[in-house]
């Protein structure tokens, strides 16, 4: 695996600097990527100390469109890190790998005490596609989700949405399949075999527009489960509203699983863009816990928050373009689980950027609301 992971890396590099030399080339491949450089600092209540973290992130994505018909597409995830994150996390290097991906496409370079470098092929696959079908087959996104932050119909790669640093998103090893009975009728299919039944994914979803507002219905199984649900997207006059819902019937003497999302949206004149959503999970913790430690932020189809009820708001502006903010709240009621989480982006040079994020976590414990976990992040992006 490290020399299949030398050779594509020497391979990719040779092509993004050749690539301009020809038109045909330029034609047929399409080369992006970027560099990140983030610092954070973390301040958790249970250690009570100040720690640091440094992580340089590089990313390279190739399309390759050798036919109208057929598209290839190759994308590299390189990541170092290093600080007291690392040091302080037992098996730190063994948490990087996605669990939706069930051919192991990484590769790590180092792992010490503080210092961890790894590789990682997120997106490998190919497409042929015609008038009215397209099939894919590899490492790819399926992205079956309508809301913004909880995607109850997005049962082959759900994301984090505290992980603002992957923008792309996780992807899925798989086989899909898209069939347009018509411009606006649709029916996808894709299987996830990942090697085991009992962890394998099939289902299909059949969408179709109508009277202003996108429909589908998703069924199929889920890891043994039987699982079936619906989604919409549209407007109530200026208003964005969206939903999802998602049922998993589980094997005899476990317990079937029910989530639904429900959001709504509005953008005013002058860029301010304001939307809230709720979250029901039939999985999620009901009542005050008595540790941060069983609150996990590891996100799953069948248990997308780790309370029963959440809820969350987002304000956003575009001051000029190169300066905009964010600001999200969550608060999850019962477990009394409160979220700050503003960010401030600003563009330094035409491809370079330059993020500062906070998240803070306060949360319940022993009857009395406590500041769990504050941190901070420093980010700068290069983008080619």
């Amino acid at each position: 695996m490290t020399r299949i992971y030398i050779i594509l890396y020497l391979l990719t590099s040779t092509i993004m600097v050749n690539a301009q030399d020809s038109a045909i080339t330029e034609k047929k491949l399409a080369i992006s990527g970027y560099f990140k450089e983030m610092e954070s600092f973390n301040y958790e209540k249970d250690v009570r100390s100040l720690t640091t973290n440094n992580l340089l992130h590089n990313r390279i994505n190739v399309t390759w469109q050798p036919h109208k018909s057929i598209t290839g597409s190759f994308e590299l995830r390189n990541r170092i890190f290093w600080g007291d994150q690392v040091r302080n996390t037992p098996g730190f290097a063994s948490l990087l790998r996605n669990e939706n991906e069930w051919l192991n496409l990484s590769a790590l370079w180092i792992s010490r005490n503080n210092f961890v470098f790894q590789s990682n092929i997120d997106r490998c696959w190919a497409e042929f596609r015609q008038r009215k079908w397209a099939i894919r087959l590899g490492r790819q996104r399926i992205n079956w989700g309508l809301t913004t932050a909880w995607n109850p119909n997005d049962i082959f790669n759900t994301y984090n949405f505290l992980d603002f640093d992957y923008e792309e998103r996780p992807g899925t090893d798989a086989v899909s399949f898209q069939y347009n009975f018509t411009d606006s009728s649709t029916i996808d299919v894709a299987v996830n075999p990942y090697g085991n039944i009992k962890r394998s994914i099939a289902a299909a979803r059949y969408s179709i527009d109508k009277r202003g507002y996108h429909l589908q219905m998703v069924g199929g199984i889920y890891q043994n489960k039987l699982t079936a649900g619906f989604g919409w997207s549209g407007m109530l006059g200026n208003v964005g509203y969206k939903g999802e819902a998602q049922a998993f019937i589980a094997e005899k003497d476990s317990a079937n699983r029910f989530n639904y999302s429900l959001e709504l949206s509005y953008t005013f004149n002058k860029g301010w863009f304001i939307s809230g959503s709720v979250l029901h999970n039939t999985s999620g913790i009901d009542e005050p816990v008595n540790s941060w430690g069983k609150i996990i932020f590891r996100p799953s189809p069948v248990n997308p928050m780790p309370a029963r009820w959440s809820f969350i708001s987002n304000i956003s502006k575009e001051f000029n373009p190169a300066l905009s903010s964010n600001l999200t709240l969550v608060y999850s009621p019962r477990i009394n689980l409160f979220i700050i989480y503003p960010s401030i982006k600003y563009r330094l040079l035409p491809h370079l950027d330059a993020d500062l994020i906070y998240q803070s976590f306060f949360l319940e414990l022993e009857k009395q609301l406590q500041a769990t976990r504050q941190t901070i992040f420093l980010r700068l992006k290069w983008k080619f």
